[in-house]
């Protein structure tokens, strides 16, 4: 065996611990290694081939909106599952896995605030929770993202992304 071979272990061992998980990422479309903080300020698309990639529910809104004013509409809502459903895993058991994974409470983040000064109302799907689907706390938030819409003659957008 080659006195590299010997060595090479110990070398890639120092240097994956001295390295910040997060801190880079790699395009899937040209492989380009990026710095994580860049491609934020890029808002997910790849410097060297123009590839977006998949961003958060809250990530896409927040950068849509206005810096200032934003609010979310109903954060605190949380789904309840009086029909005890249950196929390969128990919902509840599905859910807050949902929750653990994405950090959000479930899959549709609405908020108001202004676009270019316009007051609008923005609705986003969070893929990640539960391939995004449509529960009661999904219906409920979507109604009152359209009553708010309603009650300040504001547009309505959802990014079903």
């Amino acid at each position: 065996m080659s006195w590299l071979k010997k060595i090479l272990p110990t070398i890639t061992n120092v240097v994956k611990k001295n390295i910040p998980e997060g801190l880079w990422s790699k395009c899937p479309k040209c492989e380009s290694t990026l710095y994580e903080e860049e491609l934020k300020q890029l808002t997910y698309v790849c410097p060297n081939c123009d590839h977006h990639m998949r961003i958060s529910a809250r990530v896409r809104l927040e950068s849509f909106l206005d810096v200032d004013g934003q609010e979310e509409i109903a954060p605190n809502l949380v789904a309840v599952d009086p029909l005890k459903f249950k196929d390969q895993k128990k919902y509840k058991d599905r859910y807050l896995q949902a929750q653990k994974n994405t950090g959000e409470k479930d899959a549709l983040v609405v908020k108001k605030g202004t676009l270019n000064g316009m007051s609008v109302v923005v609705a986003a799907f969070e893929f990640k929770f539960m391939g995004g689907s449509m529960g009661s706390v999904v219906g409920e938030k979507f109604v009152r993202a359209a009553q708010e819409s309603i009650r300040t003659n504001s547009p309505l957008i959802c990014f079903s992304a």
